[in-house]
């Protein structure tokens, strides 16, 4: 620091000490050399005057002579995502089924990612946070969401898997797959029927008690792997289900997964 530095900021002190006394009490100190010199104005015969001048020369000098940081690393990625994000009503979808259906979420964000979308950006912390203890799945979200998976991910470390190792020893063909779910055989053959055969079956089950309650659990899987092309048959069928049968509210319950993934998918075409 040089003679004249070091006077300047002796010089701040001082008008600091002064201003703090006030200039009633006490005359503001003379500026040391050039600053005198660019202060010296006879138009400013009062005390207060002149320090306001003083002051206002030494913070330009102080200002000046700070050096720029080193550059910080830009925030984000400046790689674009050119995936249009997924559209409001798939939005609300996913809440829907993370609440009510949690059993079509693999299948909501693996057709998300097939069919060309980007996660919402307001979904992504719920679905980072959802899936840390999940490898597959929480890579599944980084996927969907791209580069805002990432940028949150390393400013928010409470987003990031709890096991990123297992993260990093994921089969990437097991991405598009969705997970196997328990189907007794003699429903499991109706995976590949049309959509009235298997609400036909189902209601009829469901009417005759051969199917109840007890089912319920393998009667979601069914509805949850069936062909896509049948879901409308089979709400249909189902919501027909007779309103003074026992089974009258497991009807209800299923035709309205089979219309949920079936607005899903059509939310996500």
């Amino acid at each position: 620091m040089t003679t004249e530095e070091q006077s300047i900021d002796e010089h701040w002190n001082e008008l600091v000490t002064a201003a703090l006394l006030g200039t009633d009490r006490r005359d503001p100190p003379a500026a040391p050399g050039l600053l005198g010199d660019f202060v010296a104005d006879t138009v400013r015969s009062d005390p207060s005057s002149r320090m306001l001048a003083q002051i206002a020369a030494c913070t330009a000098i102080r200002r000046a002579a700070v050096l720029p940081g080193e550059a910080l690393a830009p925030l984000a990625d400046s790689t674009i995502d050119e995936r249009s994000p997924c559209p409001p009503a798939a939005v609300d979808r996913w809440r829907h089924i993370t609440t009510s259906w949690p059993v079509l979420e693999d299948e909501w964000v693996t057709v998300l990612i097939t069919n060309g979308w980007r996660a919402a950006p307001e979904l992504v912390p719920a679905m980072l946070r959802r899936h840390r203890r999940d490898p597959l799945r929480h890579l599944r979200v980084v996927l969907a969401a791209g580069r805002t998976a990432n940028w949150l991910v390393e400013h928010l470390p409470e987003l990031a898997p709890t096991t990123p190792q297992a993260a990093n020893a994921v089969d990437p063909e097991r991405l598009a797959e969705l997970p196997m779910l328990p189907i007794p055989p003699e429903l499991g053959r109706l995976l590949g029927a049309s959509g009235a055969e298997i609400g036909g079956v189902v209601a009829v089950g469901l009417e005759d008690r051969t199917l109840a309650e007890s089912h319920r659990a393998v009667l979601v899987n069914l509805l949850a792997r069936c062909a896509p092309d049948g879901l409308s048959d089979i709400a249909d069928v189902l919501d027909a289900v007779d309103p003074m049968s026992p089974g009258r509210g497991l009807a209800s319950v299923l035709a309205d997964l089979a219309t949920t993934r079936y607005r899903m998918l059509d939310e996500l075409s």
